[in-house]
């Protein structure tokens, strides 16, 4: 230490020796020792920890929440949500008649659709010691019900779009944990084919005067936060967009889409983003998900029907598949397929030889296939192109044969159009999110958040899906 003899001797004018100023930095220095230690920097030891009172929420938030805070929602009665449509006012048959002719009897047509309640639930614990501390950011209890608020959100939006009632093993004698979502729910004939391109304002209207057609105002675009940026790329070039005069500023969010049926509202959602693994190093998303598949071969060869491979980015190249299963807790990690190579528009490739791992406990129930872009390379992101359920739940039981038929194409998005009314679409809620306190077996509060609900769309012609939504390279 420095004596002060020392201090005296000092140098005001920077003259001191360098052993002189070394001391004397050492002898004030706070250091950077989380926590200080014994034997470590003296001054740590007298140094408070500086902790913002405020929380920083690196996740999303109830203003990402679009599509759940948007549909209209009530009450549901049973567990069976039942549902009648009138589909026809009458025949196609001719209305005219002689002059005192009676004319042809004619009725309505009616059918009745079921929804099933389905049942989305998080369990939190806080130990009661917690409770007694003194915490950084407010009550424990309270916040940590806030996350499970947030992270039901989350699931639910992301299923509104993606829930399969079918992903099920031995599926439909045994229905599946989920809901079924838009993906699910819209009329096949009501697809527009978007080829890999970005999407423009042609697709827009074309999609929109589908829904007129079939008698419907469509009000609502959903779409992911991508494909608008995109959007607005191609209209801002196209001087299409009257600018109102602001100082310094530059560019125009767009809010609505003007079509020859109305003004529908943009509603821009991160859960619509693509879901991709990435091979050897992706991991299981539970403890409880199935074993990875123990083999899956992919091949050039072997896939029936007819398929699309004229896409953008999606053409003629050298594609690597990967294959998971999933069961209500999660999916596994993924098995590498390894690659195919795709010559021609019509080319069959096919993913086979899927064995399930050794399972236990844990039984799969469905499997999706990943596939990069062409010419990626194996180390590239893989998207999920299909989901299906499976077929066994042996160790090493065979799965069904993918035929890869390119009508998903790896990299894009979906886009959805229609009419967000009550009279079109619904969320039915069996019991509304409300938490439940668990009985106290142990020195910690327990308690579960839960949710019971279904979707229905009662016009599934009154949607419209614009798949394979490619991105802007520029």
């Amino acid at each position: 230490m420095i004596s002060l003899k020392d201090y005296e001797n000092l140098d005001g004018f920077g003259l001191s020796t360098y052993e002189q100023v070394a001391e004397l930095n050492k002898a004030l220095a706070a250091g950077y020792d989380i926590p200080a230690t014994t034997g470590g920097v003296s001054g740590s030891a007298l140094r408070v920890e500086s902790l913002e009172a405020s929380l920083k929420v690196i996740t999303y938030l109830m203003t990402h929440i679009k599509f759940w805070q948007k549909i209209p929602k009530m009450p549901a009665y049973s567990t069976v949500e039942e549902y009648n449509r009138l589909t026809s006012y009458g025949s196609d048959g001719g209305a005219f008649t002689p002059e005192g002719e009676l004319g042809e009897y004619d009725d309505a047509v009616y059918s009745r659709q079921v929804g099933l309640v389905k049942y989305l639930q998080t369990v939190r614990k806080v130990t009661h010691p917690m409770t007694l501390v003194r915490t950084a950011h407010g009550d424990v209890i309270g916040n940590e019900v806030r996350n499970g608020i947030m992270w039901l959100l989350g699931k639910i939006e992301y299923y509104l779009y993606n829930g399969d009632n079918s992903l099920r093993y031995n599926y439909p004698t045994n229905e599946g944990y989920e809901f079924a979502g838009l993906k699910k729910l819209i009329d096949t004939s009501m697809v527009v084919d978007n080829g890999g391109d970005p999407l423009t304002e042609d697709v827009l209207e074309t999609a929109s005067n589908m829904v007129v057609e079939q008698y419907g105002f469509p009000t609502d675009i959903l779409i992911g936060t991508k494909p608008l940026a995109d959007l607005a790329k191609v209209m801002f070039p196209k001087e299409r967009i009257v600018v109102p005069f602001k100082e310094g500023q530059i560019g125009v969010p767009l809010n609505t889409f003007a079509s020859q049926a109305g003004n529908l509202a943009f509603n821009p959602d991160v859960f619509l983003r693509r879901k991709y693994i990435v091979q050897g190093t992706t991991g299981a998303t539970s403890p409880k998900a199935p074993p990875t598949p123990a083999t899956a071969t992919a091949s050039a060869t072997g896939g029936t029907g007819t398929s699309n491979w004229t896409l953008t980015n999606n053409a003629h190249g050298t594609y690597y598949y990967s294959v998971t299963m999933g069961n209500r807790y999660g999916e596994s990690a993924p098995c590498d397929a390894g690659s195919a190579a795709v010559t021609s528009d019509t080319g069959n490739p096919s993913v086979g030889s899927i064995t399930n791992g050794t399972v236990s406990s844990y039984l799969p129930d469905y499997v999706n296939i990943y596939r990069n872009q062409a010419n990626a390379g194996s180390s590239a992101a893989r998207y999920l192109i299909a989901q299906y359920a499976s077929i066994s739940q042996a160790s090493g039981g065979a799965q069904t044969l993918f035929s890869d038929l390119n009508s998903i194409a790896a990299g894009c998005h979906y886009v959805y159009l229609g009419e967000l009314t009550p009279q079109i679409l619904i969320f039915k809620q069996l019991a509304p999110m409300m938490k439940m306190d668990l009985a106290v077996i142990e020195p910690s509060i327990r308690w579960l958040q839960l949710l019971y609900g279904v979707v229905q769309l009662y016009a599934p012609k009154k949607w419209v899906i614009i798949k394979n939504v490619g991105e802007a390279t520029v």
